[in-house]
């Protein structure tokens, strides 16, 4: 049998390492526990987790510096950091420092199974799964990087991938312009202004411009949802 994936919980309360550790063990991770930065350093020097789920406000060394350090120590491993549900500027630090994905407060146990799992398969874990996306005709395969309307290709962009990437890593929510922004900065890419040119663009080669938009829908002053239906058709792709 293949070895579990190792993911380790860095926060300072017991009580939500306690929960998120029944949760993983639950989907079949292996889970090791610190209870701040310092510690999780002195861990992370000595093992090597697949993933790192990390808390922000921590004693004695917060979740800021902590992944700052990790990143210099040459970590590249997947980092997942904790904030408050509403703490859009967290998420942004946070991605903006090197962070992978983030994880508001509370949540529910899919959630972060499916932040995880999604996580470790972008990392190139042995983790398998589907992970692709489908709206009528339109098929987008995410690990092949392949987008079809029937069998006409879409040329969908590398930047354009990432988008429907972080948009399908919580189906179904609202992901903040900012969060997108910090997420798929790169060149031209880094403003609000280059996001809705890019919104536009792949909307246009997705045939999603009508009144009424299935793949990427607006929320006016909150953000951008990928609806799960989406997500739930890929997964019954053959």
């Amino acid at each position: 049998m293949p070895r579990a994936a190792l993911i380790l919980i860095v926060d300072d309360e017991p009580a939500v390492r306690t929960v998120f550790r029944h949760i993983l063990a639950a989907g079949e991770f292996a889970v090791a526990e610190c209870a701040d930065g310092e510690a999780a350093l002195e861990y992370c020097a000595k093992n090597s987790p697949a993933l790192i789920v990390l808390d922000v406000e921590m004693p004695r060394r917060d979740g800021w510096s902590t992944l700052q350090e990790l990143r210099r120590r040459g970590h590249e491993q997947p980092v997942l950091i904790l904030t408050h549900v509403s703490d859009v500027k967290s998420v942004v630090r946070g991605l903006e420092a090197g962070a992978d994905g983030y994880l508001g407060k509370p949540c529910e146990p899919a959630e972060l199974l499916a932040r995880v799992k999604a996580l470790l398969r972008r990392g190139g874990s042995s983790l398998q799964g589907k992970r692709r996306l489908r709206c009528g005709e339109v098929v987008v395969d995410l690990e092949r990087k392949s987008a079809l309307e029937g069998e006409t290709p879409l040329g969908l962009t590398r930047t354009e991938f990432e988008l429907l990437e972080l948009l399908s890593e919580s189906p179904g929510k609202p992901v903040a312009r900012e969060v997108i922004v910090a997420r798929i900065r790169s060149g031209r890419q880094g403003s609000s202004q280059a996001l809705d040119t890019l919104l536009w663009r792949l909307r246009r080669k997705l045939g999603d411009t009508g009144a009424e938009p299935q793949w990427i829908q607006n929320r006016p002053g909150i953000g951008y949802v990928l609806p799960a239906k989406i997500a739930e058709a890929g997964d019954s792709v053959g």
